[in-house]
């Protein structure tokens, strides 16, 4: 079914209308040349649309816009590396990571990277989760702060404690970072046609502070050595290059921002600008020196060229307003050589329009602004999209963390729209800048808007939960050991009101009642990775890796100073039936494939056929089933949770659970039935891959 369709969309609308990005490694990702609204009204294309939905909601694909892809591909990621995604939500991108991370495992054994992806708003976070877990992997940490503010869970009492060589890890430190910001969004205005009518000028002025606490946040928080990519949505110079060469100023020869043309050859890209103006309510300034004393609490220093001197200036005539071209010399440059012609906005044709024809000294940036990479519409048919990446040299002096934040010396009460890329919906960003803390961005679903601001009052609501926030995160670690030191109160509750505590789940019995009931082979590390959100009965019990496992405890002893809403992948989860079960836990389908290559007992190996009808009509009598083989063993088993593989072709059952393309389900050994307990969208997908794999009926009933 599925290449039928693509290959009957393919002949009817051409062969662009489905092809390959040519610069995603391994073809792994796919241009649609249609747009949302032709997806959803087209009846030719209805079947497709379903398709399309379907295979989303099981996360076998992801739809996204193609440019967003992008900032995750420069990370260079590796099976081990700790990543951050600081404005996370709503989760294509960090699916992309956890996707790279798993991609080079061992069948049976988890990567040793993690992925945390952060996310300022709560709903937002909720919106991170449902994305995320598709993936089921259980080396993911959800997290809900302000990026900005994010907590390092540093156990020492000073900066000089920071960087001893200890095996034990004194803090949070990540290998690569992506710092995809809030912006003002104006690199979507070709399919997010409401920014013609929302955008303006200001609001990356507005930004721009935030944008350079997140991204500054971000280098104190990579590793010596790692990487950070910063991107945005928007083409303005102040969210983009101004924000790169003030991460630049402030870490002196800590950071250096990488030269990455060679990477993705096939990707159309233009040099960084190193040029621009400023512009505030209609007025344009080439230095901080023009902007009027009233006015240089909002438009700052570090929004222009340079903003601590320079190497020189030049002299533009013309509208520098006008900074991009569509000129086919400057795709598939080489960066470095087209910074020798950037005396003219960067080698690009200077339009001569009257609108500011004026003969000016623009001062140009002292930093190599040209490394970074600039994506426009009309080069590729995508989005608009800005990415610089940044090597960490050497760790920040204090002096460089302890200015890691900025605050306008005047400002009150400033606020903004940002709009960040949507990547599978549109987003509302509202940030507000106060003089006790530093911007906040909430981020606020379109729909979420129109439903609740009738009932909301989300000014209160924000303003509550982030001096809370803040207070908790800062409290210092002195006050962090003495709170971690009331175990008996942690395992109670959380430090985080509304957000249920993680605890490790350490009920022996229980634990020792699963092993024994599945036949769980002790090369499986199940002790020490199990956690539950429960403080009485856990109903449902987390797996974490070994790398998840080690920020927990790294957590617990700073007092909990991440605010974990997620983590891990579901294993097991209680029952209530009624027919005498031994183990009082039965097996998640998010967990089986991790745990199934361990699994001793309680498998059942079942023909396509019986395979087929179990997925189809969910409930079956053991006398019913095609293979009267089959149906004896379900029938000789206990009561309780169990497990049914597809046994194809000539396999061996002593190799078979090993193979990771092994196909297999949870179902519960009833009283006379044999039940599946898998969700109606799975059953739809493993059904479809029978029907196209051994031609059986692909239909379910029952849903």
């Amino acid at each position: 079914m599925i290449l039928g369709d693509i290959w009957r969309v393919s002949c009817e609308y051409g062969e662009d209308a489905i092809r390959p990005l040519p610069w995603y490694p391994g073809n792994l990702a796919w241009h649609l040349n249609f747009s949302r609204k032709e997806l959803r009204k087209n009846q030719a294309l209805e079947s497709f649309h379903e398709f399309l939905k379907h295979e989303s909601e099981v996360g076998n694909i992801t739809r996204q816009e193609a440019v967003s892809m992008v900032p995750p591909l420069f990370l260079n990621v590796q099976p081990d590396h700790h990543i951050l995604d600081m404005c996370a939500s709503p989760g294509s991108k960090t699916f992309q990571l956890l996707e790279m991370i798993h991609q080079s495992k061992e069948p049976g054994l988890l990567p040793g990277a993690l992925v945390m992806a952060n996310d300022l708003y709560v709903q937002r976070c909720d919106l991170l989760i449902h994305n995320t877990k598709r993936m089921c992997t259980a080396n993911l940490i959800v997290t809900n702060h302000e990026a900005q503010n994010f907590p390092d869970c540093s156990l020492a009492k000073d900066y000089s404690e920071a960087y001893k060589d200890t095996c034990k890890p004194q803090g949070l430190e990540f290998d690569r970072i992506l710092c995809d910001v809030p912006c003002s969004g104006d690199g979507t205005i070709r399919k997010g046609h409401e920014m013609w009518r929302k955008w303006n000028s200001g609001m990356g002025n507005q930004l721009h502070l935030l944008q350079v606490n997140i991204a500054m946040r971000g280098i104190a928080l990579l590793k010596v050595g790692g990487r950070m990519v910063y991107s945005t949505c928007s083409m303005n110079p102040v969210e983009n290059e101004a924000v790169v060469a003030e991460l630049l100023r402030r870490s002196g020869n800590s950071v250096e921002l990488l030269d990455v043309s060679s990477e993705l050859p096939e990707l159309v890209r233009r040099p960084g600008l190193s040029t621009w103006k400023v512009q505030d309510r209609g007025c344009w300034f080439q230095t901080h020196d023009d902007v009027p004393h009233d006015k240089k609490n909002v438009v700052l220093p570090s929004m222009f060229t340079s903003s601590n001197g320079t190497e020189g200036s030049h002299t533009v005539r013309g509208d520098v307003e006008v900074n991009i071209d569509d000129r086919s010399s400057l795709r598939n440059c080489n960066i470095e050589e087209t910074s020798k012609n950037n005396h003219d906005m960067d080698g690009l044709p200077i339009n001569t329009n009257k609108k500011f024809d004026c003969t000016s000294n623009i001062l140009n940036s002292k930093f190599p602004l040209h490394r970074c990479m600039r994506i426009v519409p009309h080069d590729q048919n995508s989005g608009a999209f800005f990415i610089a990446v940044l090597h960490k040299l050497s760790p920040l002096n204090g002096c460089q963390i302890q200015g890691t934040k900025i605050q306008h010396p005047l400002a009150k009460g400033i606020t903004a729209q940002p709009q960040k890329e949507p990547e599978s919906e549109t987003r509302l960003y509202k940030t507000s800048l106060t003089r006790q803390q530093n911007i906040v961005s909430k981020v606020v679903d379109s729909a979420e808007v129109l439903g609740r601001q009738q009932n909301l009052s989300m000014d209160n609501q924000t303003s509550n939960d982030n001096s809370t926030e803040v207070e908790m995160v800062f409290n210092g670690v002195e006050s962090s050991r003495a709170e971690s030191g009331d175990s008996m109160r942690l395992q109670k509750q959380s430090r985080w009101k509304g957000v249920d505590p993680v605890l490790f789940f350490k009920d022996e019995v229980v634990i020792k009642s699963i092993i024994s009931f599945f036949g769980i082979k002790e090369s499986f590390p199940l002790r020490g990775h199990l956690v539950t959100r429960s403080t009485d009965n856990a109903r449902r019990i987390y797996y974490v890796s070994k790398s998840v496992k080690n920020i927990l405890e790294l957590n617990t002893e700073v007092g909990e100073q991440l605010k974990i809403v997620s983590l891990g992948i579901k294993m097991f989860e209680s029952h209530r039936s009624k027919d005498c079960s031994s183990c009082a836990y039965r097996l998640s389908y998010e967990g089986l494939s991790l745990l199934l290559p361990y699994i001793s007992k309680r498998i059942l190996y079942a023909s396509p056929l019986d395979f087929h009808r179990l997925l189809q009509y969910r409930s079956i009598n053991f006398a019913y089933f095609v293979d009267a083989r089959f149906g004896e063993e379900a029938a000789s088993l206990m009561p309780g949770c169990c497990v049914v593989v597809l046994l194809e072709g000539h396999k061996h059952v002593d190799s078979i659970c090993k193979d990771p393309s092994t196909v297999a389900i949870v179902c519960w050994r009833g009283k006379g039935t044999m039940n599946v307990m898998v969700s109606p969208p799975d059953r739809k997908d493993l059904l479809e891959r029978m029907a196209y794999r051994f031609g059986l009926e692909a239909c379910t009933e029952g849903d």
